[in-house]
């Protein structure tokens, strides 16, 4: 039986740090299922729109060659209420575990834990479905390379922190200016 884990995220941009734990996960044994947010919870703006970061997060997992562990879903998307509320991780598992026929389990940084009561029906998660919790192995943050990139530095001089075709498809949609 396969084993399926859920790493959720802005993915704003998508950077090696990411990476690093959809790699691990998959080296777990896992089958990563990435899923941008289209609404974040905590009421986060995302700096691009959502079809730009998921093309970034197929890029990215081309790049790290993951494609045959890890794929990018967008059922966020699809669940997205028209009220505008927000797309909460709870309602994305129990959806993803009718569609697979069993209950992934939520891949999760460190930073997650500081905030782990904050999150909707966390008790459920946790007993439905459990935590994936990896260390991170890569210290990049996403707010940085927007920053960097809003300082004018070019997508091409970051290198060390995303894909270089990652850095190509914001260079060519001019995101991050």
């Amino acid at each position: 039986m396969r084993r399926y884990t859920v790493y959720g995220g802005s993915f704003d941009p998508v950077h090696y740090g990411h990476m690093s734990l959809v790699e691990r996960a998959a080296a777990l044994g896992y089958e990563v299922i990435m899923v941008p947010a289209f609404r974040h919870a905590f009421g986060k703006q995302s700096a691009v729109p959502f079809e730009h970061r998921v093309r970034m997060c197929e890029l990215a997992l081309q790049a790290c060659q993951l494609v045959e562990h890890a794929r990018v879903c967008t059922i966020e998307h699809s669940l997205a209420p028209a009220s505008g509320a927000p797309v909460y991780t709870y309602d994305v598992l129990c959806h993803l575990r009718a569609q697979l026929g069993s209950a992934p389990c939520l891949l999760v940084g460190p930073d997650i834990s500081a905030e782990w009561e904050r999150w909707y029906r966390h008790t459920e998660i946790d007993q439905e479905f459990g935590r994936l919790c990896l260390p991170l192995t890569h210290m990049i943050r996403s707010t940085d390379i927007r920053q960097r990139l809003r300082a004018g530095e070019t997508s091409a001089s970051l290198s060390d922190v995303i894909p270089e075709s990652v850095a190509a498809y914001i260079a060519v949609h001019g995101l991050y200016r």
